[in-house]
């Protein structure tokens, strides 16, 4: 740990540990100055050739050493230099590597001195040709994220433009390295458009615009991310002309430029896509990608965003964050097939961040969609599979995210650039085919004819896709760009009927990469999770109680009652809302009223329901004038047993009333009997009082973290005889749980304002023997829960005494004993004042340890 030490290369929090590469370069450096001390030049010179031809390791520590000296000692990091450039047997290759880690693991670590140094070492890397030196440049230029302006951020990225403008001639000499620099570059100049940043936006404007009229078919071979990035550029004067050049003169650009189609059919590189995601982004992307399970989400989204898209700067690396997902990022089929987290609820999350910002929604929005506009048979449908998915999953709960993305291509498709239009419409149809073709959803028509959908948007997209509706016809995929017709077109197959509820299952898919073909599959019902599609206990019955059906038999209630409805719907307000559930009250006589209602009103209240609603900022419900939707149905919901009942039907088609309504009566009701109307309404309910409980809480903890936290003291306190022990829900908060949240639940329980446990014996050795299966981290948590309720010392012992050791494995051993030792102390003073009970468990504990600690050697 780190005690108030210095590290001449690092900056260091108070304990944080010290790093290991730090600790080599230092030892290599200590290690050269003993053998280097009280030399003269030339002597130090020999020692060293000798010392590096001894061995590859010797070579190495030398090399360190070096290394070491250069970025700690500017004064005479000249003469470190030249040293090493004459003692170096590789070419300064382990120099290079050892640089690249550097800048790519350890740069924002780095003290600012050290900074400097690194920028003067490539500097002179670049201006001595040092093979190699070209790859230091590459990571620099990972290190510059979109929208940051921050003042070290702003310091590299004009350390390494400086750089590379005072050494053009080299720059030139690099093609690939051209690509790069020009594809970083003219991202980050969008960010720069302040008047603090104008001199910075000029040099980084004249580089680009340089390296494009003097090298423009190497600047080509980015492909058609190329043509996105001068556009969000097009208003300055400089790119202007060059836009004029390319669509008008392609040949003044370069002979063999036949013009923006020859670029557009280029797919880009994944090579500069991962370019402009810091290595600290890509790792914790592909971890939330590849590891995080549905149900353990959010709390990563939430942390990820708190540490790197929290200011309204940092929203503008969504769309850079967007085309990463989906030109880089493509999951095995092991992972397809899994739980884990998928692609398309990612990108919709980060596209709910940036709906704040409008210009930024739509870049996101194209950075989406973008290799559909020029989609070819020989491109990856994994690029647009998250596209696709989005919208078709999004659908029932979160319509309005769908039918924003809809909009959004059909418009897109004739103005993003009007001289190809017939082109990116072609490419689009193609991409569209290719979906239904492979299996990536079943079909388009729920999609583009659901009753969710308004008016005008189905009509855009009849006129748009005319050909993948039931009665038109679907192009053939053998179409090319060129080409830009459909002349050979098959139809559609008609079976599916309008009607149909969206399912989380779909068929196999069959995608092709560039380096694997593989075929995979969307998963099942877990998906479901991310944007609370429920499909579970759906039968016949359900399906058609949807609220385009339900809108259709409204004729079957009363008349009064039919305007309130529909009056509610233009207004959508709760004072229309409350006239409506009066009405319902004096019809409601029967069950048949309630499940006609009730697809309705999920449907009015989806908004309210939706992924944009909080409860956590929500003001106190008691005031009528802040009053929500929601708000007057539970308050009717309280005093009536009609809206209770229409309560449980509604929870069929929005699974998160139950968790807003605790929420609701947590807020508004008294101290005595708070949860008296969640009971009646949970007793309505087929399932056992417990079940109900955990399913409306597991919906709260996947949706708001924070307000699942807030509820559970009250929800053991009101409901104690019935879900302490429960091991399903102790497992749902161990899992979900943060070191803030555990501190609170520990010092409620000491206060003893609520139990978690219980003292039923047997459900308690249960609720053990269950958490042995558990991570060691939510093992961790239950003994400092149960530590902290202080259970019964019989019941510990009577536990104690019933685990047998014998076919444990020793990790269940170890967790076992350390989850154990956290009673130990507690009962072990008991001990010290003769209570009969405190020395049994202490000699019992004792015992019980040694024979773990016996099996575990």
């Amino acid at each position: 740990i780190m005690l108030g030490k210095q590290s001449r290369l690092f900056c260091y929090d108070l304990l944080d540990a010290k790093d290991e590469l730090d600790e080599k370069l230092e030892k290599s450096y200590h290690e050269l100055s003993v053998v280097t001390s009280n030399r003269r030049e030339n002597e130090i010179y020999d020692h060293l050739n000798q010392k590096v031809c001894k061995s590859a390791q010797e070579h190495e520590e030398v090399i360190l050493g070096l290394l070491y000296a250069l970025l700690t000692d500017s004064a005479a990091a000249s003469k470190n230099y030249s040293t090493l450039a004459m003692i170096a047997r590789d070419g300064m290759a382990h120099l290079i590597r050892m640089v690249e880690i550097i800048i790519l693991e350890k740069l924002q670590k780095l003290q600012d001195s050290v900074k400097d140094q690194v920028l003067w070492l490539v500097r002179e890397l670049v201006q001595t040709h040092v093979a190699g030196a070209d790859i230091l440049c590459y990571a620099l230029l990972k290190q510059m994220p979109a929208g940051s302006t921050s003042r070290g951020d702003i310091w590299l990225v004009e350390s390494l433009l400086h750089l590379l403008l005072d050494n053009r001639s080299w720059l030139e000499s690099q093609p690939a390295l051209i690509d790069s620099v020009l594809y970083t570059y003219l991202s980050l100049i969008p960010s720069h458009f302040t008047a603090k940043l104008a001199a910075l936006r000029e040099q980084e404007t004249g580089l680009c615009v340089s390296l494009l009229r003097s090298k423009f078919m190497d600047c080509i071979q980015i492909g058609r991310d190329l043509i996105r990035l001068l556009q969000n550029v097009a208003r300055i004067p400089e790119f202007s002309e060059l836009w004029r050049d390319i669509l008008q003169f392609p040949e003044r650009l370069s002979p063999h430029f036949t013009g923006i189609l020859l670029l557009a059919t280029k797919r880009t590189s994944r090579r500069f896509i991962s370019g402009r995601i810091t290595p600290e982004l890509e790792i914790k992307l592909n971890f939330l990608l590849s590891k995080v399970k549905f149900g353990q989400h959010k709390k990563y989204q939430e942390w990820f965003q708190k540490k790197h898209l929290s200011s309204p700067e940092s929203l503008e690396m969504i769309p850079e964050l967007i085309r990463y997902i989906c030109c880089v990022i493509h999951p095995t089929n092991e992972i397809l097939g899994s739980d884990i987290l998928p692609r398309w609820a990612v990108v919709g999350w980060l596209l709910s961040l940036c709906q704040v910002n409008p210009v930024i929604s739509s870049f996101a929005k194209l950075a989406l969609f973008y290799d559909w506009l020029f989609y070819s048979e020989s491109d990856n449908i994994m690029n647009i599979e998250p596209g696709i998915l989005l919208m078709h999953h999004s659908l029932r709960s979160h319509h309005v995210m769908t039918a924003s993305l809809l909009d959004f291509i059909c418009r897109l498709i004739p103005s993003y650039c009007p001289a190809l239009d017939k082109t990116v419409e072609c490419s689009v149809k193609m991409a569209l085919t290719d979906i239904l073709q492979k299996g990536v959803v079943p079909s388009f028509d729920t999609l583009f004819d659901n009753p969710k959908l308004d008016s005008d948007l189905k009509a855009m997209l009849k006129a748009t896709f005319f050909e993948f509706y039931p009665q038109g016809i679907t192009p053939q995929t053998s179409c090319s760009i060129e080409e830009s017709n459909f002349a050979d077109q098959f139809a559609l197959d008609s079976s599916t009927p309008e009607d149909t509820v969206i399912t989380i299952s779909d068929d196999e898919l069959v995608g092709e990469d560039d380096e694997v073909t593989s075929a995979f599959s969307d998963v099942e019902g877990n998906e479901a999770e991310v944007f609370q599609v429920i499909t579970e206990g759906r039968n016949e019955d359900d399906s058609n109680s949807s609220a385009g059906d339900g809108w259709n038999r409204i004729t079957e209630l009363p008349t009064e009652l039919q305007e309130k409805l529909f009056s509610f719907r233009e207004e959508r307000n709760s004072k229309q809302l409350d006239e409506c559930l009066e009405q319902l009250q004096k019809s409601a006589q029967n069950e048949g009223a309630l499940m006609i209602v009730a697809p309705l009103l999920a449907d009015l209240l989806s908004d309210d329901f939706g992924a944009g609603c909080s409860l956590y900022h929500e003001a106190d419900a008691q005031s009528r004038s802040n009053e929500r939707n929601y708000h007057c149905l539970f308050r009717h919901a309280i005093s009536s047993s009609s809206i209770l009942s229409l309560l449980v039907a509604l929870h069929r088609h929005q699974p998160k009333v139950g968790y807003f309504f605790l929420f609701y009566l947590q807020k508004t009701g008294r101290s005595q009997d708070l949860f008296l109307p969640y009971s009646k309404y949970v007793g309505m309910f087929s399932e056992p009082f417990a079940t109900c409980v955990c399913r409306d809480l597991k919906e709260c903890v996947e949706n708001e973290c924070t307000i699942f936290y807030l509820l559970l003291p009250d929800v053991y306190k009101q409901f104690h005889d019935k879900i302490c022990g429960v091991a399903s829900l102790l497992n749902m908060i161990v899992a979900n749980i943060d070191p803030v949240q555990l501190s609170k639940l520990v010092h409620k329980l000491m206060l003893k304002q609520f139990q978690m446990f219980g003292h039923d014996c047997q459900l308690l050795q249960e609720t053990i023997i269950s958490s042995l299966q558990w991570d060691s981290f939510e093992q961790f948590c239950v003994w400092q829960l149960l530590s902290a309720e202080g259970p019964d010392i019989q019941n510990i012992i009577i536990i104690l005494e019933k685990l047998s050791l014998e076919g444990k494995c020793n990790k269940v051993l170890y967790c076992l004993h350390l989850g154990l030792s956290q009673l130990c102390v507690h009962y072990t003073e008991m001990s010290t004042h003769d209570d009969v009970q405190g020395t049994r468990m202490s000699h019992y504990l004792n015992k019980y340890f040694e024979n773990c600690l016996f099996s575990l050697i």
